[in-house]
């Protein structure tokens, strides 16, 4: 067993390095639990809505490993419920755990001599992320210089959390500085060529002396037509041009350039930071493109619906469908869900073969 500054040092050496957050916060746990009296430790990472998620373990009993940690997630707790409460500030003795107590009843043996544990969360200045909780076998309470302890691995955990955090924005703003670059290129020159050479086929037409020659300028025409459009969508992919006239103008702007007729209703008034409004055209524009691609019909129906604090927005085509089973994973899908997540929100989409797609999604409104 390490010193505690032998531990301290150890985990922090290596929280300076690491920038994967799942793979920093099991790795961290495992120094914490090998080089301690610990024998056993999990960390919570818990929402703005009170639901927590298994984000990190190691070597728990088997007891709450079975059926995929059902346990783990099976009704509540004193620590997730004091944490959503604002009430737990530092490290603390778990005297009662009802999760290890539901595996004790139906069988001892599954606790492999874990009865309490220790909680403390995981804070960065005002932001918290969740709970770190550590057991040891047949230890029901730990004395202050280990939940002392327990407090600066937390603050260390915590702080590399905030690090990793803040890097991802950076590495976000970078890539959406490039992707702006790149738009204004391609606009700037690829695009202006394209142009230039349906101009000139286009006059080639009109002054070709024979059949073939101004077939194969019609065909020039008419290709560098379709990849003029072809460039605008993907300008528009990569930077939103005309969200600075709003919401509502940029989708339908967005729409005819793909061959989506819209029908837009709107109920209420609202007011969205650009932050916000640039995350809800992305999931809006990205529901368009599948209709655009896989409905087979040319036609959307957007309803935005606004109440003080919630921003609502239901996108439905009454195309073919399709199974949400069996593409839950697809990569659009899951991209528009982090987005709407990312903002506090929550994102369904509803679908069945032949009779269309319906995707909602709520956002609170922070009013500034």
């Amino acid at each position: 067993m390490k010193s505690k500054l032998e531990l301290l040092r150890m985990i922090a050496e290596y929280l300076n390095e690491e920038t994967d957050r799942n793979r920093m916060l099991n790795h961290a746990l495992k120094l914490l639990v090998e080089n301690s009296e610990f024998d056993t430790g999990w960390i919570f990472f818990i929402n703005n809505k009170g639901e927590h998620d298994l984000a990190a373990h190691y070597n728990l009993p088997v007891g709450l490993k079975e059926n995929n940690f059902e346990k783990m997630f099976d009704g509540k707790c004193w620590c997730v419920n004091q944490y959503n409460r604002s009430n737990l500030k530092k490290a603390t003795n778990i005297i009662a755990c009802s999760r290890l107590e539901r595996v004790f009843r139906e069988n001892s043996d599954k606790n492999e001599g874990i009865t309490h544990h220790a909680t403390v969360p995981l804070i960065s200045s005002e932001e918290s992320f969740g709970i770190l909780n550590v057991a040891t076998k047949n230890i029901k309470e730990y004395d202050k210089d280990t939940l002392d302890l327990l407090e600066s691995v937390a603050f260390q955990i915590g702080s590399a959390l905030k690090r990793i955090e803040l890097t991802k924005i950076e590495k976000e703003n970078a890539r959406i500085q490039e992707r702006q670059r790149l738009a204004r290129d391609l606009h700037d020159s690829i695009n202006q060529t394209i142009f230039s050479i349906n101009i000139m086929s286009n006059a080639g037409v009109r002054i070709a002396k024979s059949d073939e020659m101004k077939s194969t300028l019609e065909k020039i025409e008419s290709t560098s037509k379709y990849a003029m459009n072809e460039m605008k969508a993907l300008i528009w992919q990569l930077k939103p041009i005309g969200l600075e006239n709003g919401l509502v103008d940029a989708l339908k702007e967005y729409s005819e350039l793909i061959g989506i007729e819209l029908n837009i209703d709107i109920d209420g008034f609202y007011y969205l930071p650009d932050k916000s409004e640039i995350e809800v055209f992305r999931v809006i524009q990205e529901a368009l493109n599948n209709t655009s691609k896989h409905s087979n019909v040319t036609t959307s129906d957007v309803k935005l619906l606004v109440t003080e604090d919630l921003f609502s927005v239901i996108v439905k085509d009454k195309g073919t469908g399709f199974d949400v089973s069996t593409v839950k994973r697809q990569n659009g899908l899951t991209n528009m869900k982090e987005r709407i997540e990312k903002l506090g929100g929550v994102l369904n989409v509803h679908s069945k073969l032949n009779e269309g797609t319906t995707i909602r999604f709520t956002i609170p409104i922070k009013r500034e």
